[in-house]
């Protein structure tokens, strides 16, 4: 007679699952709104959105995962910045559509689920959907044993958002001669960490161990949500970008009508040790580095240089700094003096 093996033996815990859900919803249920409808624990959720009030109203969905950041976190213990970097990523985006976040869902896949370890993450997840104003409606954990080993696990998250038709971001207006805003990132946010971990973790040296470098390095991935939310009615955007990967080189780019360029003054850029020493470490060119990194800018508005005096006003009054980077050009090219 054949031995019973169990979902256990193979690697898969049902209670420890249950036990995970129910410890995470005190988490999950402070970013729920009157908008949520039902329990975060049923097969789908729901949300309302007839609060909103818009004539023409429309959905709008990203998503996006954390990257090789995840492995740097595992190596240095701090995981919970991921969870806010995962919520960060997707709402970044949405923003950029002139969308108001509404909510997220969460997927962790994991080798084995451990509660209090893996409920930092989702810890993180709050954090971020706490600084964008959206509820934390759903999620899946899985267990996948073979797939993932030790500690490693993978995170994706999902964010729906919701605009006015008449309010969508026009990019089409763009024309040479309009500004490009940026607004400070928080370091490298969830981007070319491949190079960092490659540079810096991969073997044992003094940044490995410096407390300060590692905090630098897994800073959590600034939200520009609440921020945006504030400057939009008051300010005419033409467009608006995330830093995300492909650096300042790729990504603005992608807000511009065809046939015209970006023009970037170098010099503009705030001054960041962990940028050089990134530059150093991998002895690459300085257009290598905007292809890879933020450079310290997390988010890039464009708009007529007339309209810089309400954003200064605005900023000043919030304390927010900015850098007035370059400009657009009539050549599609990238320019960096």
């Amino acid at each position: 007679m054949k031995s019973k093996i169990t979902y256990k033996d193979s690697g898969v815990n049902i209670k420890t699952g249950n036990d995970f859900v129910k410890t995470i919803q005190p988490y999950i249920k402070k970013t729920l709104t009157a908008s949520t409808i039902g329990r975060t624990t049923s097969f789908a959720a729901l949300y309302s959105i007839g609060k909103e009030k818009l004539e023409n109203p429309v959905l709008v969905s990203c998503t996006d995962g954390v990257g090789t950041k995840i492995e740097v976190g595992i190596k240095t213990n701090r995981i919970r910045g991921l969870g806010v970097d995962l919520v960060a990523m997707s709402i970044n985006d949405l923003i950029c559509t002139g969308a108001k976040p509404l909510f997220f869902l969460d997927y962790l896949a994991t080798s084995k689920l451990q509660i209090k370890y893996h409920t930092e993450v989702i810890k993180g997840i709050v954090d971020g959907c706490l600084q964008s104003g959206c509820s934390l409606i759903g999620g899946e954990t899985a267990e996948m044993p073979g797939m993932y080993r030790g500690k490693d696990f993978d995170l994706a998250g999902f964010a729906v958002g919701i605009v006015d038709k008449s309010k969508i971001i026009n990019t089409e207006s763009i024309k040479a001669g309009d500004i490009l805003v940026g607004l400070p990132s928080s370091g490298a946010h969830s981007n070319g960490y491949s190079l960092i971990r490659k540079i810096f973790f991969n073997k044992r040296n003094k940044y490995s161990n410096d407390t300060k470098f590692v905090s630098s390095v897994m800073k959590p991935t600034r939200i520009y949500a609440k921020l945006i939310s504030q400057i939009k009615n008051k300010v005419e955007i033409k467009g608006m970008a995330h830093i995300t990967g492909g650096g300042l080189l790729e990504n603005i780019p992608r807000i511009l009508p065809k046939g015209l360029g970006v023009e970037v003054v170098s010099s503009k850029l705030p001054k960041r040790k962990l940028f050089n020493l990134i530059q150093e470490g991998a002895s690459l060119e300085l257009n290598e580095m905007m292809r890879i990194f933020n450079m310290g800018i997390g988010f890039v508005l464009c708009l007529r240089e007339e309209e810089l005096g309400k954003l200064q006003k605005i900023l000043k009054v919030k304390k927010e700094k900015f850098h007035v980077i370059g400009r657009v050009i009539k050549k599609p090219e990238f320019i960096v003096l």
